[in-house]
C-alpha cells in the first residue's frame, strides 16, 4: 500500500516536470523507507531564507551541474522558472554570462564554483562577500542549496539511471550541457 502511494506521488512529479523518476521507483521497490529517507532532501533543498532567489538558484544549479549534465539540471531550471526567475538570469547562470545573470547570481555562482572545486584561495573572499551582503543566514542558504542539488544526480547515477549529456531548455533556447559545463 505504501509503495503504491509513494509511486503515485512521484508519478505526479514526473508528469509535472517531464522528468524520468525511474531511479525513485527503484528506491521504493528496494525499500519504501529508503525512498522516504531520500525524500528528506526535499526539506534541505527548500531552505531559501536569507539570500536572493537568483543567488540561491545559481548555487543550486552549479551544485547540480557538478554532478549532472542534463535532466537534473533541467529540473532545476524548471523549478527556478516556476519561482519566477527571469530566463535572462537563468541563461546567464548556465552560460557564465555575468552581465546577464546580475550581481547576486554572479557572486553565488563564483562562490559555488570555487567552493565545489575546493579552491579556498578563491572561495574565502567570496564567502566573506556573501556574508557581508546576506549574512550567515544567506551563506547557509547557498551552502544547503549546493549540497542538496548534488544529492539527486548522485543517487540517480549510483542506481544506474544516469543519462547522457543533453540539452537544457531555458524559455525559448536550448543550451548544450557537457561535462557539468554549459555552452550556448
Amino acid at each position: 500500500m505504501l509503495r503504491a502511494i509513494l509511486k503515485a506521488a512521484i508519478g505526479r512529479f514526473e508528469k509535472r516536470y517531464d522528468y524520468d523518476v525511474s531511479y525513485m521507483r527503484q528506491l521504493i521497490d528496494a525499500d519504501p523507507a529508503a525512498f522516504q529517507a531520500f525524500s528528506a532532501v526535499q526539506k534541505l533543498s527548500s531552505y531559501r531564507k536569507g539570500a536572493p532567489p537568483a543567488a540561491i538558484a545559481a548555487a543550486g544549479l552549479i551544485g547540480t551541474m557538478a554532478e549532472d549534465c542534463g535532466p537534473c539540471t533541467q529540473i532545476g531550471v524548471k523549478i527556478a522558472e516556476e519561482a519566477g526567475l527571469p530566463s535572462r538570469i537563468l541563461k546567464g547562470i548556465l552560460t557564465g554570462d555575468e552581465a546577464a545573470m546580475g550581481p547576486d547570481a554572479s557572486l553565488a555562482r563564483r562562490f559555488a564554483l570555487a567552493s565545489l572545486a575546493r579552491d579556498l584561495e578563491a572561495a574565502d573572499p567570496l564567502r566573506d562577500e556573501v556574508v557581508r551582503r546576506w549574512g550567515e543566514k544567506g551563506l547557509a542558504a547557498l551552502a544547503l542549496s549546493m549540497a542538496a542539488a548534488r544529492v539527486y544526480p548522485t543517487v540517480k547515477y549510483a542506481l544506474g539511471h544516469g543519462k547522457a549529456c543533453s540539452k537544457v531548455r531555458v524559455a525559448d533556447e536550448d543550451l548544450v550541457v557537457t561535462g557539468g559545463q554549459l555552452a550556448a
